[in-house]
């Protein structure tokens, strides 16, 4: 039985690959979270363990690497605050992770990072960049894959399924960045993908940057969710010089909407240069089909 090892599996994608690779007896999945709270549905599954760390270092996560064939990293934030820094989390711990493969001779590792990260153009992206850098030190010992994915969508996910519940209950939503590009790839494209690179050997170390089949403005992602749901929120498309008056106002807010970091992200357009999602599926999940079973 093949050992697996996941960091940040509680999350929204995590789940969805834990739920996927569990369907394989020949796996034995081991998911290292801080937050065990998280997993509660998850738990009844075969062959996984859940294993609840308090701090991350060397010492604590080697115990768990020892023995895996692979290993996945799916940890990221999208707002930091004083305990969690995009560096710590994007930078840091995916090379103290990728240190542990090479010693105790793990064959893959597979990290998950975020397309357009090259452009440095905000902390979240510049971390995400600077993840990728360092394990881009070639190692023949060990599979190094990364993946860069544009926006997610799925069931749990905290992009469309916030704006559609905002949209639902307000009679007008001012636009960020309205002509801002995506190209949201389906959780459970990624999930098939990153299920492949686990069973098959014959992929080399590299960078895959992945997307869905249609590319849309942000505009034209809430204006597809306002026709199919039939919704009356009007939309206000806001000029750029009122973007970081608004934004600076909502990062006021208990529960962080946006950040004044997230818009840099925002504005910079989140489509692949080449969709290597094609490499591994014929066909890619669209987003209006998500949208319709909101």
């Amino acid at each position: 039985m093949s050992k697996i090892v996941i960091f940040g599996g509680s999350g929204f994608i995590g789940s969805e690959l834990i739920i996927k690779l569990a369907n394989y007896k020949n796996f034995q999945i081991d998911v290292i979270t801080r937050n065990k709270k998280n997993i509660h549905p998850l738990k009844v599954l075969p062959n996984v363990r859940f294993h609840e760390i308090n701090s991350f270092n060397s010492a604590a996560i080697e115990r768990y690497i020892r023995g895996s064939e692979i290993v996945i990293n799916l940890m990221g934030i999208l707002h930091e605050d004083k305990k969690n820094l995009f560096k710590t989390i994007h930078t840091i711990y995916p090379k103290i992770i990728q240190n542990l493969c090479i010693k105790n001779k793990v064959k893959k590792f597979i990290h998950m990072s975020a397309l357009k990260s090259e452009t440095n153009a905000s902390n979240y992206l510049e971390s995400k960049h600077m993840g990728e850098k360092q394990l881009s030190q070639k190692n023949h010992q060990l599979k190094t894959f990364i993946l860069k994915p544009s926006i997610i969508f799925g069931a749990d996910d905290n992009f469309i399924n916030m704006f559609f519940k905002v949209m639902k209950i307000s009679p007008i939503m001012a636009v960020i960045s309205p002509n801002s590009l995506f190209q949201p790839i389906s959780v459970k494209d990624l999930v098939l993908i990153i299920t492949a690179l686990v069973q098959n050997n014959s992929f080399k170390s590299r960078t895959f940057e992945l997307g869905g089949p249609k590319t849309y403005s942000f505009i034209d992602i809430l204006k597809a969710i306002k026709k199919i749901k039939k919704l009356r929120c009007i939309l206000l498309s806001l000029p750029k010089v009122f973007d970081k008056i608004l934004v600076a106002v909502l990062e006021l807010s208990p529960r962080k909407i946006i950040t004044r970091d997230n818009l840099k992200s925002l504005q910079v357009d989140n489509v692949c240069e080449i969709n290597h999602s094609y490499e591994f599926l014929s066909e890619l999940n669209e987003l209006e089909t998500h949208i319709n079973k909101l």
